[in-house]
């Protein structure tokens, strides 16, 4: 009589697990597989006036001797770091990106296998400017000109901060890809639901990036003429929208 009753405890016991594990998940709960989406990828991007340029010279000197080609050198780049910053405003900022020394040599000649011979020395000391004085970047290039400086090495226009560029973008790529999940949804005959997930990848920004030229170039432009142009900031958001 006891193992009868053993017995039909454990088979009730079996049958509440069992109606336990077929038991439905409520309604507002939805497994992560059975979810049906629609991804697309957005793109915003806006232009803006730069704020912030980049420039970099630099003073190349050459002579038969090290210690004359970097006497020379320090000669004229201490002018032409004087006279740039006292162009810079408060905020600017003048520093030393590159020095080298290096020898030159004399061109091997055809058929010969001697060791090659240095004839003299190369010293080059570049400087950068960052200054929010975009419109004097002109004056600045032939002030340094002037003082001794023959290479321009680059120059760049950009922004001090894009944030407000940024979320700017980042509201047209949203918009974007909210048309396309649209139009998505209405080529296949379903309806968009809620978002599902959002991702954003790193900003990317264009700054305007002009030609490096020599001292010949810089002597034939008195004044250096200077267009800034525009910056573009450009923003992608992926979106997953679940659809019904």
């Amino acid at each position: 009589m006891v193992r009868s009753s053993a017995v039909g405890l454990v088979a009730t016991l079996s049958m509440l697990y069992g109606v336990s594990a077929v038991c439905p998940a409520r309604a507002d709960e939805k497994a992560p597989e059975s979810r049906r989406t629609i991804t697309v990828s957005g793109q915003g991007e806006v232009n803006a006036s730069p704020d912030l340029a980049i420039l970099a010279v630099a003073v190349e000197t050459t002579a038969e001797k090290a210690g004359d080609a970097v006497a020379q050198n320090a000669a004229r780049s201490a002018k032409v770091a004087s006279a740039l910053k006292g162009m810079l405003g408060k905020d600017d900022k003048l520093t030393t990106t590159r020095y080298a020394l290096e020898p030159r040599y004399e061109p091997a000649k055809r058929g010969e296998a001697a060791e090659p011979r240095i004839v003299g020395y190369v010293a080059r000391n570049e400087v950068q400017i960052e200054t929010h004085k975009t419109d004097a970047v002109g004056a600045m290039i032939d002030s340094a000109s002037a003082a001794g400086a023959n290479r321009v090495s680059g120059l760049q226009f950009t922004l001090a901060n894009r944030n407000e560029q940024l979320r700017a973008a980042l509201v047209k790529a949203g918009a974007e890809a909210r048309a396309q999940a649209e139009s998505v949804a209405a080529a296949l005959g379903v309806k968009l639901r809620n978002v599902y997930s959002a991702t954003t990848s790193a900003p990317f920004v264009q700054p305007r990036r002009m030609e490096s030229f020599g001292v010949a170039a810089m002597e034939a432009r008195a004044p250096t003429p200077i267009e800034p142009g525009a910056v573009s900031v450009t923003a992608t958001l992926q979106v997953v929208y679940e659809i019904e």
